[in-house]
């Protein structure tokens, strides 16, 4: 027998020994099989059942993948030239098996055409799988059982529960990004779902196409009149939908994948929360599309097999009872880049790692037992890297001994999807744990915020900052106790000023997250770091905003692999999250504040009750008349007081007024988050505002004996606003001057026609702002003396209130100030625009 008939023989044993069953189907009815290895006997077959047509291909396929499957390979001479799938086959024994079907076409010199590839029992690995699943779902039947349509079904008629009269849908796109191939909408008529399958996206094309070719949210309050549905009105009228919202179902990594639809059987013009609503479903579509596309990537990152016989794409080790190598593929060289002949003289501890060989021996006890085995190894490259491998084995009669048949396929991809499904789901365990932690202390809070930042980069160290009120110095709050760990600083900076910070300080300066995946490389903008400071392979620091305003800047470092935006997404996510939190306590710390500030002096004045009685008695005595013009806080009543009580009853009403500007900011910024705030815009006399304000506070202008200049022309155009808001608008500011003023002075309010603008001032002779505090006037929430526990005071003016007003008209509003000098606060709105008769 020559060299070559005796490798020929020793492959169709390898082949004909191993779990791989080589197949080849010819494209006619009932695909009759051409070609079928010996090992189909694992299922209880053999090769002549199918060559005499007692047993066609079909008939081995399971009834309820049989369409699917068979399907499958009509489409394959046409659109595919290969690829891979998995079904389930019934064994003559009646045994149900899981198999994957690796496919390719082979055209034959006679013109014939072949499906040829190779089918392998995966059984085993399914189970797992499902095991694993199930003992990570907490009650009831895990969602990787379920279609991802039936799942996206189940979220679209959950959110349909919130009110009558509505009904979603999810809309996907296909690969190419051009179709609308699949309508998810179990409520809505299978009519007017035909109609949207299959349409290409465009402007124009109903809300969901056009929302997804414009890349952003549509809005459509009223079908029968927008432009959008002018094709598709009919469908929609048929349907019973007259109003239609789209939001983006976009991946982690930017990419859309569809849109999630809200439709009403009415027009209807959304609410801020309602865009929340319908952000929050499309959210919660593309958490689950994404999960199945890394379920997917699982069984698509092994390798193919790129012909039947002799280009085996997985590695095939043979190998004696004891370990040793007998014969290896080409294959197993390409990957671990050694030469044959070096890994068949070398020890197998040389190749696989050691938590490996520890376990060779229990393996091979376990596959003598069984005749075979599946599970997870690892190969050692010629550069040093491990691929981790999934090992299907059994034993085999090679050369007349019996041997170990290994086939391995790299899992690397698969092992990548599985530590990032991990580490999504450690995000959000994350969130919703920083949700629950209200009672915490602020200290606990950002200590946790700070690690979790750390564990869920995968970074090796991480640090806290908090922002000065003008962005000027970073404060170190914290560093984590790894970092601390490392670190051999004994007297640790504390404040760093950001001009004269290097790359740490760049995320304030460029206003974005700063990443550097190479710390060594030389880089202009780094100015070093002190001798026995951590040593950084890798940074990333990402600020926080509130507003337009940075509060805070959080960074990790020395990540095993790059940082990317991912990361950057989830830092943000979870610092924002905990900011909301420190703005809540600390309002509650404000109030808490002021009313024990109002329980002092409220404790000073009880003793006034007593002074009026000895005030009543002993001018009754004196025969003084009370039925005219008494009150016990007038100028003759408060004369009698002592300082300290006229102190208390200063603070009383000081702090009576504080305390209800607060609260009055605090109700408005919780309507403003909850998209509570309406504005009703029409033609407004801003002459009449000014007067209505004015009037409103002309007691307190006399009680101060001040002088009102006006100058407001006659014949003012009206201003496009909403009257009820440009007067709580003008009232704080006219309110403010008259406060600031000393008695006996003057504020003036001045109005100017410029243009398509009206432009307001109003003047104080107060003792005017420092220049360095005017931006952080119109802050939510800014600190006056650079720590965390006095942030509430920029509510207090009521200024950002003014401001947002303001810029919901379209409008501006700023101040100029000199201290000493008093300020003018200067607003400008637009004019109404009659859109009839333009």
């Amino acid at each position: 027998m020559t060299e070559q008939s005796h490798q020929q023989i020793s492959m169709e044993s390898i082949i004909n020994n191993s779990p791989t069953i080589v197949i080849s189907r010819k494209i006619e009815k009932d695909f009759p099989v051409k070609y079928i290895s010996n090992n189909i006997w694992q299922f209880g077959y053999t090769p002549e059942d199918f060559y005499s047509g007692e047993v066609k291909y079909p008939d081995l396929i399971h009834p309820e993948d049989r369409k699917v499957v068979l399907k499958s390979f009509k489409y394959l001479n046409k659109q595919l030239s290969e690829f891979v799938q998995e079904y389930r086959v019934i064994t003559r024994f009646g045994e149900i098996r899981h198999v994957e079907d690796r496919v390719h076409i082979k055209t034959y010199g006679n013109k014939s055409v072949h499906l040829e590839g190779t089918i392998l029992d995966v059984t085993e690995r399914k189970h797992h799988e499902m095991i694993t699943h199930q003992r990570s779902s907490n009650n009831g039947k895990p969602l990787s059982e379920i279609s991802l349509e039936d799942v996206l079904g189940l979220l679209v008629t959950n959110a349909e529960r919130v009110r009558t009269g509505l009904t979603c849908a999810v809309m996907l796109l296909d690969k190419k990004k051009k179709h609308i191939c699949r309508v998810i909408a179990p409520n809505l008529p299978l009519s007017f779902k035909e109609e949207m399958e299959g349409l290409e996206i465009g402007y124009g094309v109903c809300s969901g196409g056009t929302a997804l070719y414009l890349g952003e949210r549509v809005i459509v309050d009223n079908i029968e009149e927008h432009p959008y549905w002018a094709l598709h009105r009919e469908a929609a009228k048929k349907a019973g939908i007259k109003a239609s919202w789209a939001e983006l179902i976009t991946a982690s990594t930017g990419e859309i994948l569809g849109v999630f639809l809200m439709y009403f059987n009415f027009p209807n013009k959304p609410k801020k929360t309602c865009f929340e609503y319908l952000k929050a479903n499309a959210d919660l579509a593309a958490i689950e599309i994404e999960h199945r596309i890394v379920n997917e990537t699982f069984r698509e990152s092994e390798h193919k097999f790129k012909t039947i016989f002799n280009n085996i794409n997985d590695q095939i080790y043979v190998s004696e009872l004891n370990g040793n190598l007998i014969d290896v593929n080409q294959v197993v060289v390409d990957d671990l880049g050694y030469s044959k002949e070096y890994i068949l003289k070398s020890s197998p501890m040389d190749i696989v790692p050691s938590w490996y060989i520890q376990r060779a021996c229990e393996l091979i006890k376990v596959i003598e037992r069984n005749h075979k085995a599946m599970y997870e190894a690892a190969a050692i490259r010629k550069d040093g890297s491990v691929i981790p491998l999934e090992i299907n084995a059994r034993m085999i009669n090679y050369n007349g001994k019996k041997t170990i048949l290994s086939v391995g396929r790299d899992i690397t991809e698969r092992k990548k999807a599985e530590k990032a499904k991990q580490l999504n789901e450690s995000r959000l365990e994350a969130l919703i744990k920083l949700n629950e932690m209200t009672t915490a202390s602020l200290d606990e809070i950002s200590e946790f915020v700070k690690e979790e930042a750390v564990r869920l980069t995968e970074s090796k160290l991480g640090y806290l900052a908090f922002m000065n009120a003008d962005e000027t110095d970073l404060i170190m709050h914290s560093w984590s106790n790894s970092a601390m760990g490392e670190c051999g600083i004994s007297d640790k900076q504390f404040i760093y000023p950001v001009n004269s910070t290097g790359l740490w300080g760049e995320a304030v300066k460029q206003r974005k997250a700063i990443i550097t995946n190479n710390y060594s490389a030389p880089n202009s903008l780094k100015k070093g770091y002190p001798e026995r400071h951590v040593v950084l392979k890798r940074h990333m620091n990402v600020p926080i905003f509130d507003g337009d305003h940075i509060v805070a800047v959080v960074g990790v470092g020395n990540k095993d692999e790059e940082y990317d935006e991912s990361d950057v997404r989830q830092l943000t996510l979870l610092m924002q999250g905990m900011w909301k939190i420190i703005q809540s306590k600390q309002l509650i710390s404000a109030l808490s504040k002021y009313s024990e500030e109002l329980s002092k002096a409220n404790t000073k004045l009880r003793s006034v009750n007593m002074m009026k009685e000895e005030f009543l008695e002993d001018s009754l005595k004196k025969g003084h008349d009370f039925l005219h013009g008494y009150d016990i806080l007038d100028d003759e009543t408060l004369n009698l007081l002592d300082g300290s009580q006229k102190e208390a009853i200063s603070t009383l009403l000081m702090n009576s007024e504080r305390l209800k500007l607060l609260i009055d900011a605090i109700l408005y910024s919780n309507m403003q988050q909850s998209g509570r705030i309406e504005y009703s815009f029409a033609p407004v006399s801003i002459s009449s505002v000014l007067s209505d304000v004015l009037l409103n506070q002309i007691l307190l202008i006399d009680e101060k004996e001040l002088a009102l200049e006006k100058d407001i022309p006659v014949g003012l155009p009206p201003v496009k606003g909403d009257r009820e808001k440009l007067e709580e608008t003008f009232l704080y500011l006219i309110h403010n001057a008259i406060t600031v003023t000393p008695k006996e002075n003057c504020i003036r309010v001045k109005v100017f026609d410029e243009g398509s603008h009206i432009h307001v001032t109003v003047i104080d002779n107060g003792e005017g702002i420092d220049e360095n505090l005017i931006p952080r006037l119109f802050y939510k929430m800014y600190q006056v003396d650079d720590t965390i526990s006095r942030m509430y005071q920029g509510l207090e003016s009521s200024l950002y209130i003014c401001k947002d007003t303001v810029v919901a008209h379209q409008g501006k509003i700023w101040i100029e100030s000199e201290v000493g000098k008093g300020s003018i606060f200067h607003v400008t709105l637009p004019k109404w625009i009659d859109t009839e008769k333009t």
